[in-house]
């Protein structure tokens, strides 16, 4: 049972947080059940400004990241995958935040509903093709799901909003290759 004083939304180390303690294990976990139960995945994760698990997570997905991007593009490639997720997970909850304004909550947790699906997104970038449709899917349906579940707005207002901010993400970079 919960401490006095704490409720679903204060109490840390929740399912869906993950545990530095056994970093791949619960990495792989919180994968599965991202994709098989987002909604579920959502509901679990902690609603609290703790900004620690969830940069140590996005600091272990840049690591995997760099690796995959060694192998597939070279050294400068995996040197930005490894120092860029951490900042960029930062600059991106700005749109999506302002997209889910009045929504509950502020940030900080926002950015924590950013950091999950982006950092299983990292790895998959440095496949070519691929990189896209995991890019629109994560920006556009994990995304939407966790604003609205989250944020607690409607489903519809988050799917749009996230429509626009990703399509507008997609439209800034279109130099890209891939």
């Amino acid at each position: 049972m919960a401490k006095r004083g704490y409720n679903r939304d204060t109490i840390r180390g929740g399912a869906s947080e993950w545990d530095v303690s056994r970093p791949l294990s619960s990495y792989l976990k919180l994968l599965g059940r991202l994709l098989a139960h987002p909604i579920r995945f959502f509901e679990l994760l902690p609603k609290v400004p703790d900004p620690r698990a969830p940069a140590l997570f996005l600091v272990f997905s840049g690591l995997l990241a760099a690796v995959v991007w060694l192998v597939a593009g070279g050294i400068y490639p995996a040197l930005v995958a490894l120092v860029l997720p951490l900042p960029l997970s930062l600059i991106l909850a700005g749109p999506y935040h302002l997209a889910a304004w009045g929504g509950r909550h502020g940030y900080l947790v926002t950015w924590r509903v950013l950091a999950y699906p982006l950092g299983y997104l990292l790895p998959l970038t440095a496949v070519p093709g691929l990189r896209w449709v995991a890019a629109a899917y994560t920006g556009v349906l994990l995304l939407a799901v966790g604003l609205a579940v989250v944020k607690q707005i409607s489903f519809g207002r988050a799917f749009l909003s996230c429509l626009v901010v990703t399509g507008l993400l997609f439209a800034a970079y279109p130099a890209l290759p891939g």
